[in-house]
């Protein structure tokens, strides 16, 4: 009778051990998934236009990922003060700090005040670059305050050429 209740337990056991392995695997393989599908889902005009905000802010993430930056999404529920996604690069002999907002609009401009927010909170959060995103445009404000600034504006066009770049 014990050698059944011990066959048993070490059966038991196997079983919890496998659906372990095969549930931590579905959950690596999910989320490469998740990032090859986001870039390759939204790669036309169109596709853009449907996107959620929260999908938007992912795909940002990972075009930025898959040029070499490490990001980090805001954590914070609710108002995230105008970050979006915290980045970091490191090279041999400087290490960029970098913020970042994105914009998911169809029919309206990005417009200065937006532009401006950012540019304070490159100062107030320390950070050395600011990437504004957007599947949109930005008004022609924008393009004249950033001259000499490290602000960089992403519309909706090149966006669509990032997404689409063999990198």
């Amino acid at each position: 009778m014990t050698q059944y209740i011990y066959i048993s337990i070490l059966i038991f056991s196997i079983a919890i051990i496998i659906y372990d392995i095969i549930y931590i695997f579905h959950l690596l393989s999910h989320s490469r998934y998740t990032s090859r599908t986001l870039i390759s889902r939204y790669n036309t005009e169109a596709k853009l236009k449907t996107i959620s905000w929260q999908d938007f802010e992912k795909l940002s993430m990972e075009l930025f990922a898959r040029d070499g930056w490490s990001v980090k999404g805001n954590e914070k529920a609710g108002a995230d003060g105008g970050v979006d996604i915290w980045m970091s690069r490191k090279n041999l002999l400087f290490n960029t700090k970098a913020i970042v907002q994105c914009k998911r609009y169809t029919k309206v401009y990005v417009g200065i005040k937006v532009v401006r927010e950012m540019y304070g909170l490159m100062y107030a959060y320390g950070v050395d670059r600011v990437y504004i995103v957007t599947t949109s445009s930005y008004t022609k404000e924008c393009y004249k305050f950033i001259k000499g600034k490290n602000i960089t504006l992403i519309d909706g066009k090149e966006l669509l050429k990032l997404i689409n770049s063999k990198k």
